[in-house]
């Protein structure tokens, strides 16, 4: 699991492994993916550590600027293991969306990128396919409907049809 060997330090005397008792930052721009991992022993003081993470967050919002193309609060962690989830899930949608990328590339179909962000928040994919020439929600579906027809185990596309169908607007576009 990536995110618990992160931050992870060896002791130079006897060579073992522990996390060190402080907060960090997890970051990877291209899955809109932005955590602050506290302590385990933070915990009990969370309240606290939200605010300051909020405030933290503030400040990097205004040293970066543009840099930093969040429009969402960051996730926060207690503990690498909430994170390890996170990135496990994250690799198994990567996963799944090849599959389906390689199937829209097959059937001729064009993939509107959303954005990863949205799509954890909403339970959707973040790589939608789409018939014609602009993604709109009909194309949008009318592509999910042709991936379905070549491959019915693509199930984050079979789950979010439904919601797409009654009336759900186009997801915002990727940030990157």
């Amino acid at each position: 699991m990536k995110a618990s060997e992160c931050n992870l330090l060896l002791c130079p005397s006897c060579g073992a492994a522990f996390l060190p008792e402080a907060a960090w930052i997890y970051y990877e721009p291209e899955a809109e993916i932005l955590a602050f991992v506290f302590p385990p022993s933070y915990k009990a003081e969370e309240a606290k550590w939200r605010d300051k993470m909020k405030a933290d967050f503030a400040a990097m919002r205004e040293a970066l600027g543009s840099k930093l193309p969040l429009d969402h609060e960051p996730e926060v962690f207690f503990g690498p293991d909430g994170l390890a989830q996170l990135l496990e899930f994250e690799d198994w949608r990567r996963d799944e969306r090849d599959v389906m990328e390689f199937f829209a590339k097959d059937l001729g179909l064009s993939v509107y990128k959303a954005s990863p962000a949205w799509a954890r928040q909403n339970g959707a994919p973040s790589r939608l396919p789409y018939k014609g020439k602009a993604a709109t929600p009909e194309t949008i579906a009318a592509g999910i409907k042709t991936i379905l027809a070549a491959n019915d185990r693509l199930t984050a596309w079979a789950d979010f049809l439904p919601k797409l169908e009654k009336g759900a607007a186009l997801p915002p576009a990727a940030s990157r």
